[in-house]
């Protein structure tokens, strides 16, 4: 790009902008008016604060004048908001504010000058944060947007020899501890040194310069904060040949040279018409010397000699020539050295050099007066022809009179040395100190100024998460549309656009075909083609990490489109469904005037876990002014498209991308050539048109072009060789990029990038790059470094090799920018190529131990240098905590284990990862459960048989449900799990001492690891209803109240996929047709499903019908109801036939009373030949055979009278080989054995009365039945007829499945699914001091360390005291139970009368208290009252409140003798029983509440009268009868009641939340803790937190304190809101 205006260089045009100087700048504290006197005639160019305006032919009375002169044409912008007009001269370039507004190029180094005093002045006004954000939400493409990365990335730019120790001193010490800080507020800090490690390869090509100039720009556009360090002192530095001459000029130049200089030059520079001007090329080094090359240092050594020799004479000659026939000032791109040209590109570019500009300008005294030497000229120019150094030196005192004009003094440091023998000698005392001067300053300021940065990016509001994604894709989009051709598919994406039609539009092809593109490109013209209205909003799958998994993807997209919407947006949290629910929603009412366009490209490119290539998610039918356009591939195994053709009937909404055709191709070259400013022979055009003919694919025509466009006009023959194949000409690519950079730096950087899990950051490659000792070896061949690390530069050639084709992309992941390669195929090719097994454990373990940090720190890396010496070196490489300042370092969480299992040391791993309770803690809260989960699974398939990963990962497995709901109960839950033994002591000692408050039993009340429980799967944050199995044990379906249905690896306790688009109430789950197939059960229909979601048919279900599967492979169903079945062909739900039995009616009488839970009963049961169907009167089954018409059979088993009167059949199976039915009723367990021959009972196996015999399933070898049994698994041999209980559970089992009588499969009624192996044996001692199945209530008692609980366990009731401080239980007696036989209550305890008394109901409905000392009871209230009778302890203990027997009235009864008191009646409607009775600490109000009222009584306990009755819904507005939450105050003067109900000042009225009321009980005020709009708004509207509240409590008489779902807790001051009437938090 400089080249660009140095070869334009012409008069400097008049650009005036005056400008009051800013006090708040920086740039203007001190208050500096400069001028200078320019060599170019005199003309003063001044600078007041800061700003300098670049004018050398404008009088001062021109400016005084506001900067126009009679002979110019001016072209002026519009005021600003102070009035100010800025008027520029119309010059050769014709730049306009407005084109610059607009991002147009710039064309001439005069455009580009007025640019930069039009940016200086500040009068281009930028593009404010909130009109930023709009545009970007609204996917305006045309925008050049900020970038997203979180970098500080300086350059510096300096002179070689001068400043080696500044700059070692700057790596050695400033630059760690930038790194520190940038990295404590989640920033990289990346410097660029460019005088660093300078190779031969890299002056071979001639391409320094652009490099150079390319990175600076690249650090401007990047960097926060400062970007350009300057080190100018007294050296001008080197001044490179130009790698090209525009060829008019250059044939100016040779016509006026000497004969032995046009040699020369004809020598070195070759024509290259292919170029447009075509231009003189400057040929590599080794091209025309090999030995510059070359592994021997003699042959190089010579080569470099005559390459010095010649380029001097070159230099010479140009700069002398190009003076007499150009002029001075067009002579000055051969003689501007290239520190000069950063300078000019570092300073007078800047936006805003007081922030982004810093100068360390050191002057050695006299230096200019000392006597020539070699020694002095590596710090001044000081040898050669005198006319040559003094004209450098009168250029550099120009250059710094520049800087010095534009920059503040606060940012120029300026340092005064002595000269020494050897100049800057760190041995010497005083350039040590000035050396550590330097440092210190330069880190200071440096930390200011990013401190500054950073504050001011964050205040701005442009580092919102959600912004930044957008921004990323639009980027990327940008990016791929600058392309040419496919006139044809555009052209159908605009016709759908503009059409009719409510179907997402699908873009389909093979991998490499353009398709990507495509999309880009219509997403670009989307805007053009309908209005400027349209919103746009772009996603490319994969190309962020918030794109690659589905659940943030929805989040984002979700949010977005509620943003171009003009919507308030709060990111959404909770399940999958109702993400999927939000987000089809937030595509409802799209305004005509405004439609929105969504592309979403490479839905092949999601992960495959939540079923995300299902399209579950994706809405089948768009809403109005909704158009949808995707892209995949095509490919079976991504499950994609077929996926879309399965419910997009509609042809003419898929879009193939086919390969070019000739005409296609041509003038895509064309245009290519016409935008790279190229042509090409005859012969290399035909060559690049026959070779894709051979292969005509969109990335081989990519890769051939941009192959045949480096070719220049003398190329022919075998130098312009295309391959045959995608596959071939990446590696051929990779082959030249070896050459050039090395094969050791370019496979092992490649290697890293390849092997990385999500891909590498610059900063990242380059620290792994410098512990990699093989590299820098290698590098340090012929040299030995200051600081052992990789040379920024070389890492910089090697990347631009690739960025600028655009093969190495950049893509935001964790919160960095990373580098990946832009195509899959330049992945499989790099894999093949860099990561084969003989490197990959090195590429591992080399990324593993830079997210291990071992090397940070100041911690020195050993090596064995090319002499094979041994030493050790501090590699400077930045820190890896697990967190960095308030954020996780999901960098590290995310590669650290994946990269140290992968490296195959075992060691590591278990100490960095899988054995490393701070790992594996920051791991579940910083990522997820799951990602763990997978860490797990792979160390699992790596390290299968190692113990502590086996019993740690075991244990996480039975605890996921607990850890996805929190993370902090992993203390608890692995001391809970985990046996103390030598793989797990470890380990357990850093859970007990991390610091974490954790839960810990005396006894073992969790499921061990080592047992027979495997996995716990969280299946659904709903209850799991049903489930069912394959016949091989491997898979799992199961359903839930949410309505999803979910396939299960049973082996790898691993969802495989989700689908929830099936109906609103999903019930049964069965694999039928050989376990190849699935029929859900929905509310009125039977769904067929394959294994992958689609579906197959649909049967009508009847209502109030039941149905059985059966036959061979289960490919049977039977329908019935009443008198009639109906037989189903479950291989494609066609109707086979039907049958009516007279006198019978079969449906189920149960379904009948609750029909929405018969579903979970299963009374028939099918063998592949017979169904056995209960009847309506559950006495009798109906046998038939699933083959034959004929008519069924009926057996009745139980009469309707003597003592089988109350039998029904409560559980039915059939045995395998078809010979007996066996029926069983709960109310005695026995198995009634009948021959399906003959129906006659033929055999009876008691069965144990506590049993409860259901849902009886037969094992497949035939020789066991089985069955849920409350809570635990009744197992029957059918030979032997034993009887044994297995898998104790803590709730009742609602479904078992097993296979082979060892793995079983459960539910249990809540949102988990077990795995258990019965192979395993039973851990012994897991019941030791066994508390009880379950506790009902526990209350503490007062004053002491005892707790006393109300345990159970199976039909049995204790009351026990424990001490909570020793863990003893020290007191239990067992209670008297009938409760079992329907005629008492179920114990419970209401209640502390006194610290040694507890009140309990008794059997004959009264109360009784019952002394904790002698476990027995003192004393039975007189009276009884209603069956369950609500009760309060009120008056201190010495008084109960509860119901009179009808529920009608409260009494009161004293706890001392049982007498009732008074009776206070409630004045309530007849109609209305009490439900409940509470009082509060003080016990001197009793709240009253009724059943399905809203009515509350409040009782005056003192004066024993009722106070009065508050509504609900008059008083509180309160929509429902019903409590979220109820609390007196301590002090008994409020209430406070939260329930749901509209807030106030919220629309729309009808949104509900749970709002907390305050109730004065004096005044019956009822105040709102969210009554003001100003709340609603900061809380719903700014989307900082949803109104409800998720917990309230009064913390005393003056505070409330709630929590919100954003995290905060609020207290409340109670009395100051009943005074004003106003809450206050």
């Amino acid at each position: 790009m400089y080249r660009e205006y140095l070869r334009k260089f012409k008069d400097v045009v008049p650009a005036v902008c005056h400008k009051n100087p800013d006090p708040s700048n920086e740039a203007n504290t001190d208050g500096r008016n400069l001028s200078y006197n320019s060599k170019n005639g005199g003309q003063q160019t001044t600078r007041s604060g800061g700003s300098e305006a670049l004018d050398k032919s404008t009088s001062q009375a021109d400016v005084n004048n506001g900067g126009t002169s009679q002979n110019s044409q001016a072209a002026t912008t519009n005021p600003d908001q102070t009035g100010e007009v800025i008027t520029i001269p119309v010059t050769r370039g014709q730049i306009t504010p407005e084109m610059v507004g607009r991002g147009n190029k710039i064309d001439s180094l005069t455009d580009f000058k007025v640019l930069i005093s039009l940016s200086m002045s500040g009068k281009i006004q930028q593009e404010t944060d909130i009109n930023l954000a709009r545009r970007a939400y609204d996917g305006d493409l045309s925008l050049e947007y900020p970038s997203s990365a979180k970098i500080v990335r300086i350059f510096t730019s300096s002179t070689f020899t001068d400043t080696k120790f500044e700059r070692n001193t700057w790596m050695e010490k400033a630059y760690p501890r930038l790194k520190r800080y940038c990295l404590a507020r989640g920033y990289e800090f990346q410097v660029v040194d460019m005088r660093w490690g300078v190779r031969d390869e890299a002056t071979d090509d001639h391409r320094g310069t652009e490099l150079c100039l390319r990175e600076l720009e690249l650090c401007q556009t990047l960097s926060t904060g400062p970007n350009f360090i300057s080190l100018l002192s007294h050296k001008y530095g080197y001044t490179s040949l130009p790698r090209e001459i525009d060829a008019e000029e250059f044939l100016k130049i040779f016509t006026s040279t000497e004969k032995d200089d046009q040699n020369l030059l004809n020598k070195w520079y070759k024509r290259d018409d292919n170029s447009l001007p075509p231009v003189f090329v400057l040929q590599t080094i080794s091209k025309l010397l090999p030995d510059f090359m070359s592994r021997d240092q003699e042959k190089k050594k010579a080569a470099k000699s005559i390459w010095w020799n010649e380029s001097e004479a070159l230099q010479k000659t140009l700069t002398d020539v190009s003076k007499k026939v150009l002029g001075e000032k067009e002579a000055m791109k051969y003689i501007l050295s290239i520190t000069h040209l950063e300078v000019l590109k570092g300073v007078l570019e800047s936006k805003d050099p007081s922030t982004e500009c810093l100068w360390y300008k050191r002057t050695i005294k006299d230096i200019e007066h000392l006597e020539p030497s070699w020694q002095l000229s590596r710090y001044i120019e000081c040898l050669g022809p005198v006319e040559k150094w003094q004209n450098s030196r009168q250029l550099l005192g120009k250059l710094k009179q520049k800087m010095s004009d534009i920059l503040p003094t606060s940012n120029v440091q300026e340092y005064n040395v002595s000269w020494a023998e050897k100049g800057i000698d760190p041995t010497r005392a005083d350039h040590a100190d000035y050396l550590n001067h330097i440092n210190d300053d330069f880190e200071q300021k440096m930390m200011k100024m990013i401190g500054s940065a950073i504050n001011k990016r964050e205040n701005a509001g442009t580092q919102e998460p959600l912004l930044q994604e957008c921004l990323q894709h639009l980027e990327f989009c940008q990016r791929k549309s600058q392309a040419f051709g496919r006139s044809d598919d555009l052209q159908k994406i605009k016709a759908y656009l503009e059409g009719t039609s409510s179907l997402p539009f699908v873009v389909h092809a093979t991998s490499g075909s353009g398709k990507t593109t495509v999309l880009a490109m219509a997403a670009s013209k989307t805007k053009a083609w309908l209005s400027a209205n349209v919103s746009v909003v772009v996603r490319f799958v994969g190309t962020t990490s918030e794109s690659t998994d589905l659940f943030p993807f929805l989040q984002n997209l979700t949010q977005h489109i509620k943003k171009a919407k003009g919507e308030y947006a709060f990111r959404v949290e909770g399940d999958l469904k109702r993400l999927v629910s939000e987000f089809h929603a937030s595509l409802q009412g799209v305004r005509p005037d405004r439609p929105l366009v969504i592309y979403i490209d490479a839905l092949d490119q999601f992960s495959a876990g939540n079923a995300a290539r299902e399209l579950f998610w994706l809405p089948k039918i768009l809403p109005d002014s909704v158009k949808l356009v995707v892209s995949t591939l095509e490919e079976a195994k991504y499950e994609c498209f077929r996926k879309l053709k399965s419910f997009i009937e509609d042809e003419s909404n898929f879009l193939h991308v086919k390969p070019f055709t000739k005409d296609d191709v041509q003038h895509i070259i064309t245009n290519w050539l016409e935008s790279d400013r190229r042509i090409l022979t005859v012969e290399q055009r035909n060559m690049l048109s026959s070779a894709f003919n051979e292969c005509p694919l969109a990335l081989y025509l990519r890769l051939s072009y941009d192959t045949a466009s480096s070719w220049a006009s003398y190329h022919f023959g075998d130098e312009i060789r295309l391959e045959k194949t995608v596959r071939a000409s990446i590696n051929e690519l990779f082959r030249r990029l070896e050459v050039m950079h090395g094969q050791v730096l370019t496979s092992r950087a490649f290697g890293y990038i390849t092997a990385a899990k999500s891909g590498l950051s610059e900063a990242e490659l380059e620290d792994i790059l410098s512990c990699d000792d093989d590299v820098l070896n290698d590098v340090y061949m012929y040299w030995t470094p200051p600081i052992r690390r990789l040379p920024p530069l070389l890492l910089v050639r090697l990347k631009a090799s690739l960025e600028d084709k655009h093969y190495l992309v950049k893509r935001g992941v964790d919160g960095v920018i990373v580098m990946f390669w832009y195509h899959r195929q330049f992945y499989e090719a790099a894999y093949e190529r860099y990561c084969d097994p003989s490197v990959s454990l090195i590429i591992h373990t080399g990324i593993a131990d830079f997210f291990s940090g071992i090397w940070a720190q100041g911690n020195k890396k050993s090596y064995t240098d090319l002499q094979g010496h041994l030493d050790a070196s501090d590699r400077q490489v930045v820190e890896q905590p697990f967190c960095i300042a308030d954020r996780y370092n999901t960098r590290k969480l995310n590669n650290l284990a994946y990269h140290r299992i992968l490296s195959q040391d075992l060691n590591k791993a278990k100490e960095d990862c899988l054995c490393n309770f701070q790992f594996i803690i920051h791991r579940i809260k910083g990522t997820s459960v799951r990602q763990l989960m997978e860490d797990f699974e792979l160390a699992g398939d790596v390290y299968p048989n190692d113990e502590s990963i086996n019993y740690i990962g075991h244990a996480l497995r039975l605890s996921q449900s607990a850890l996805i709901y929190d993370g902090d109960t992993l203390v608890s839950q692995m001391l809970g799990r985990l046996p103390s033994n030598e793989f797990t002591r470890d380990f357990l000692n850093q859970c007990e001492a991390a610091g974490v408050p954790y839960l810990r039993s005396s006894r073992c009340v969790l499921q061990q690891t080592g047992g027979q429980l495997q996995c716990a799967l969280h299946g659904d944050d709903d209850e799991v209803w049903f489930l069912d199995m394959t016949k091989d044990g491997t898979t799992i379906v199961s359903s839930a109240a949410s309505n999803i249905v979910k396939l299960w690896n049973v082996n790898k306790g691993k969802l495989i996929r989700s689908i929830d688009d099936l109906d609103k109430m999903v019930r049964n789950v069965h694999f039928i047709n050989g376990d190849t197939s699935i029929l859900v059960r929905t509310s009125n229909t039977l769904v067929c499903l394959t294994l992958l979601g689609d579906v197959i048919f649909r049967i009508p279900l009847v209502q109030h019908s039941l149905y059985v599967i059966g036959g061979h492979e289960k490919r049977t169903l039977c329908m019935y109801k009443d008198e009639w079945l109906q037989f189903y062909d479950l291989t494609n739900g066609t109707l086979k036939h039907r049958l009516t039995i007279q006198g019978v009616a079969l449906t189920d009488p149960r379904g009948y009373r609750d029909f929405a839970h018969s579903f979970r009963l299963n009374l028939n049961y099918s063998t592949q030949e017979l169904m056995a169907l209960v009847d309506n009167t559950s006495k009798s089954f109906i046998l038939l055979e699933i083959d034959s018409k004929t008519t069924p059979r009926v057996c009745r088993v139980f009469n309707d009278d003597g003592d089988e009167e109350e039998l029904e059949i409560d559980a039915i199976a059939i045995t395998n080989e078809n010979s007996h039915v066996i029926v069983s009723s709960w109310l005695r367990n026995d198995l009634l054995f009948f021959s399906t021959r003959t129906l006659e009972k033929t055999r009876v196996i008691k069965g144990l009365k506590t049993d409860f015999s259901e849902k009886f399933q037969i094992s497949y070898d035939g020789r066991y039945l089985f069955f849920p049994s409350k809570e635990q698994i009744v197992i029957y041999n059918l030979e032997t007829q034993e009887r044994k209980a297995i898998l104790r559970h803590a709730h009742d089992i609602a479904v078992v499945r097993t296979v082979n009588m060892t793995k079983f499969v459960t539910v249990c009624g809540d949102n988990s699914i077990f795995i258990w192996n019965t192979a395993i044996e039973e851990i012994k001692g897991q019941k030791e001091g066994f508390i009880g199945t379950s506790v009902s209530h526990l209350l503490k008692i007062p004053n002491s360390y005892y707790v006393v609980t109300l345990t159970s366990h199976k039909n049995d009731f204790y009351i026990q005291v424990h001490d909570v401080k020793t863990g003893v239980k020290v007191r239990q007696a067992k209670l008297f139970n009938d409760h079992q036989n329907g005629t008492g209550l179920r114990p419970k305890i209401s209640g502390m009368v006194s610290e040694k008394t507890i009140l309990m109901p008794t059997n004959s409905r009264r109360f009784k208290n019952v002394s904790l000392e002698t476990m027995k009871p003192t004393l039975v209230y007189k009276g009884r009252t209603s069956r369950y009778s609500p009760v309060a302890i009120i008056s201190d203990g010495t008084e109960i409140a509860t119901c009179t027997r009808g529920k009608s009235h409260v009494k009161i009864q004293c706890t001392t003798t049982g007498v009732t008191t008074c009776i206070i009646r409630t004045e309530a409607n007849k109609n209305f029983k009490i439900d409940n009775i509470l009082t509060g600490p003080r016990g001197g109000l009793i709240l009253v509440f009724y059943y399905k009222c809203n009515d509350i009584s409040v009782i005056d306990v003192k004066n024993r009268h009722l106070r009065y009755v508050i509504n609900m819904a008059s008083e509180l507005q309160f929509l429902t009868d019903s409590l979220f939450s109820v609390e007196i105050s301590p002090d008994d003067s409020y209430l406070l009641l939260t329930e749901r109900k509209t807030p106030k000042g919220y629309k729309p009225k009808s949104k509900l939340d749970y709002i907390p009321v305050i109730y004065d009980v004096e005044s019956r005020t009822a105040i709102d803790l969210f009554d003001r709009y100003q709340d609603v708004e900061n809380f719903i509207l700014r989307g900082k937190s949803k109104i409800s509240v998720d917990e309230v409590a009064i913390l005393n008489k003056n505070q409330i304190v709630t929590s919100h779902e954003d995290g905060v807790v609020r207290v409340w001051d109670s009395k100051t809101a009943i005074k004003s009437g106003q809450p206050r938090w």
